[in-house]
């Protein structure tokens, strides 16, 4: 019986997170939240601190490329990718970027890899917590 009932407990904790749209039950069905607003917004600040090493498509020039089952990223964690461009990125100023510009261009990369926008952006609770990979499942 306790057993049971932790089981209906621990559904309700999942349920609750996935339907308030934070914690890990969004990073656990593989879905990462961003908006179609974030990704052209990190489009043009992609353009502005990224292109010149990772080209304008993303498929790398100095710097490797950003999109493709082969990239670099493709299998990495939402968590680990955004860790790694806002500490080390953009090369010549590491860090300098605000975190709305970190989380914009980390949205442009999950569209360019497939990933589809929703109605909520991409959040640094989020950013910094779910495990999905970048790269979109067919």
């Amino acid at each position: 019986m306790k057993l049971a009932a932790f089981v209906i407990f621990s559904a309700v904790l999942v349920l609750a997170a996935m339907l308030s749209g934070r914690g890990p039950a969004t990073a656990a069905a593989g879905t990462i939240p961003f908006t179609a607003a974030q990704a052209t917004t990190g489009a043009k600040v992609y353009a502005q601190n990224c292109a010149s090493c990772h080209g304008a498509t993303l498929k790398g020039i100095t710097g490797p490329a950003l999109v493709g089952t082969t990239s670099g990223i493709a299998q990495q964690s939402l968590v680990g990718v955004y860790e790694y461009v806002s500490q080390q990125m953009p090369m010549t100023a590491p860090g300098s970027l605000t975190k709305a510009q970190y989380l914009s261009i980390v949205a442009y990369i999950l569209q360019k890899n497939g990933r589809k926008a929703g109605s909520r952006p991409l959040t640094l609770s989020v950013a910094t917590t779910a495990t999905a990979t970048i790269e979109a499942k067919p």
